[in-house]
């Protein structure tokens, strides 16, 4: 009933409603946490977020006033779901009627239905209301009072998928509870467990969970930790709306999901959770991949070539065996047949760094290019420059080819070193005299000079690269032409000759 993923928030209301500053009662900071948290969760992705606008605020009124007009105005704009949460003081008038406390709600039983918001109000404005379903929160004391006698919340005559749902932190004459301000962070009880239990999620629960399943939980981490029980009312069929998408790492993807939202979701748990749960993750990716999703398929050859799990651990790719490359191809192919700019993008690398064929690589990174990706643009002029000059394509690896070399020890100081610096110093001032300033620009431009990051430059390993550098600002080129500076410099090595430049330089320095 009603998915996650399909509900129009447009035609849904919520009133959230608070106190914790008060007259003739204690004032509790712990009730201004919890409303701040349940106004946070409806806004969090793992509830559909509730836009802005569908949500009426209603938080440490010092009087009355207005609010039962207000509740009545918002229950008026919902037809689909219209959802009341109260939390703060409780109390029940001369006829043992429950009344929600404002700041100026009085204890003496014969002030108490004129200066709280009684419940039969609440109940009055989920009456005028045509919503599909209706569900009242209640984190109060003697919260089991909105169930007595007084009749239900709905209207005379219902849609056909209809209902409403009271969750109640306490029974009819019993207290609730809330953290003392000695603990950080303060909260109530009931409340602190319902966010909690819908953040994390229900391991081995069902992939939407209804107030059904949370009150569940809820109710009996209350009951272990020696707190009072919890209750509920449901009329209708209101058990089975769902209110929140199960975050537990284990659940599966809400059959029929939105497949950009199973996406979203499992690419937040791929950069929250540990790589025990790539599985998991590998199966939301899949189900949102076999609905078309091209952003899943690139994901799953990301995690076939083995690049998924390696980020999670803070490692390097290792290699990639031939039957998970070709999976990766496959889920690549798939994504690029689809339309999507960067799949094409992803094949032209594993034909330039896996098949070491430049020519298929060519291919995609155009096709990708085409399609507007402006990394693929950038690796295709990158290999067509090496191409042309006749460099090898197979991007090697760079400790696979030289081992990094010691640092020479540093001469003496001359009086022509000493000049030297002054030199240097002088120049140094064009960038504010900040050395990493100047050394990172000259490095920037001097790349984009040598072909950029995919082009002759990306021929060489760390060390040659950083001893190319310093012998290009050891030439102290002029901050206002740079880039004139860096194109001399590397028609002066010839292009085609930078590696053979470079292993001069180490020579050199030995």
């Amino acid at each position: 009933m009603t998915k996650l993923a399909n509900r129009d928030y447009s035609r849904s209301r919520a009133v959230l409603m608070g106190t914790w500053d008060y007259r003739d009662f204690d004032d509790v900071p712990a009730v201004g946490r919890s409303y701040h948290r349940m106004r946070e969760l409806l806004q969090d992705p793992v509830c559909g977020s509730w836009p802005r606008d569908s949500i009426k605020l209603l938080n440490n009124r010092p009087t009355l006033g207005t609010t039962h007009v207000e509740l009545i105005e918002t229950f008026l704009q919902a037809t689909d779901v219209a959802l009341f949460y109260y939390v703060g003081h409780g109390i029940y008038d001369h006829r043992e009627r429950l009344c929600l406390a404002v700041g100026d709600t009085r204890t003496d039983p014969n002030f108490t239905a004129a200066t709280g918001l009684s419940f039969e109000a609440v109940r009055d404005a989920f009456r005028a209301s045509r919503a599909a379903v209706k569900i009242a929160v209640l984190d109060c004391c003697y919260a089991g009072l909105a169930t007595e006698e007084y009749g239900c919340l709905s209207a005379t005559r219902l849609p056909p998928v209809s209902g409403a749902y009271v969750l109640m932190s306490s029974s009819a004459f019993e207290a609730s509870w809330h953290e003392k301000e000695e603990v950080i962070g303060a909260q109530t009880y009931f409340t602190k467990a319902l966010v909690r239990t819908v953040q994390e999620g229900i391991p081995g629960g069902p992939a939407g969970l209804t107030f059904d399943h949370i009150f569940g939980v809820v109710a009996d981490q209350l009951v272990e930790d020696g707190k009072p029980e919890p209750g509920r009312r449901i009329e209708d069929h209101a058990a089975g709306w769902v209110f929140a998408r199960n975050n537990a790492p284990d659940a599966p993807p809400e059959p029929g999901a939105d497949p950009d939202t199973v996406f979203h979701e499992a690419y937040r748990r791929e950069t929250k959770e540990g790589v025990e749960r790539l599985p998991v993750i590998a199966a939301m990716y899949r189900a949102a991949a076999e609905a078309g999703h091209a952003p899943s398929m690139n994901r799953l050859g990301q995690i076939a070539e083995g690049r998924v799990q390696a980020r999670m651990q803070g490692v390097e790719p290792g290699p990639v065996d031939r039957a998970k490359l070709l999976e990766a191809t496959q889920w690549y192919s798939k994504a690029s047949e689809a339309g999507d700019p960067v799949g094409p993008l992803h094949l032209g690398q594993l034909y330039e760094e896996q098949y070491n064929d430049a020519d298929q690589a060519v291919y995609w990174y155009d096709l990708a290019a085409r399609r507007g990706n402006g990394a693929a643009q950038e690796r295709l002029i990158g290999l067509r420059q090496r191409i042309r000059l006749g460099i090898d394509t197979s991007r090697e690896p760079a400790d696979a080819r030289s081992e990094e070399e010691p640092e020479p020890a540093r001469p003496a100081p001359t009086l022509s070193g000493l000049a030297a610096e002054a030199l240097r110093q002088r120049w140094l001032a064009n960038w504010d005299g900040s050395e990493p300033l100047a050394t990172a620009q000259c490095l920037d431009v001097l790349l984009d000079a040598c072909g950029g990051p995919h082009g002759e430059w990306a021929t060489l390993d760390d060390t040659e690269q950083e001893r190319v550098l310093v012998d290009f600002l050891a030439l102290l080129p002029p901050r206002a032409n740079l880039a004139r500076a860096a194109r001399d410099y590397y028609e002066a090595v010839g292009p085609g000759r930078l590696r053979d430049h470079a292993a001069g330089l180490l020579r050199a320095a030995q």
